[in-house]
């Protein structure tokens, strides 16, 4: 009777490390579930960079005209970027055009770096300096802006 009680007490404590590891392990596995949700940006949104012309032609929105405040925030926030990464002077706006870009690359992939395959609505914005177009791609909210390098093939 010894010996069957000795392997009860046994097959019990077997169970409930078997349970404890188990639980640790759903516990592990739990916290880091929430570094997966984390996301690091995947270009630099103020970096201008040379880029290979996109087969996915950005087009058009058929929303309403680019007007308003909101655009006239995203325009002076294109012309900081600008002033930045291209030098100081007068950026001169020529056109902005309400967009829905292919991807998040905002029409100006660069090379070596993944997008996101959605519908991004956003603008194309054109400004003259000095006799020299410069293209800026920004998010509809403008929050992510690129220069991008070609003004009139995009």
């Amino acid at each position: 009777m010894g010996l069957m009680r000795l392997l009860r007490l046994t097959t019990v404590r077997f169970l409930l490390l078997l349970a404890t590891a188990a639980a640790l392990m759903v516990a592990v596995a739990c916290d880091g579930a929430d570094d997966m949700t984390k996301t690091e940006p995947v270009a630099s949104p103020t970096a201008p960079y040379a880029a290979a012309p996109s087969s996915d032609a950005p087009t058009p929105t058929a929303d309403e005209p680019t007007t308003g405040e909101a655009l006239s925030e995203i325009e002076a926030a294109a012309r900081r970027l600008l002033e930045q990464e291209v030098g100081e002077g007068d950026y001169t706006p020529i056109s902005s055009e309400a967009m829905d870009w292919s991807d998040a690359s905002l029409g100006c992939p660069q090379e070596g770096y993944a997008y996101a395959q959605v519908i991004t609505p956003g603008y194309k914005l054109i400004f003259d300096r000095a006799g020299t177009s410069h293209a800026v791609h920004s998010n509809a909210d403008g929050s992510h802006m690129v220069i991008c390098p070609d003004a009139d093939s995009r």
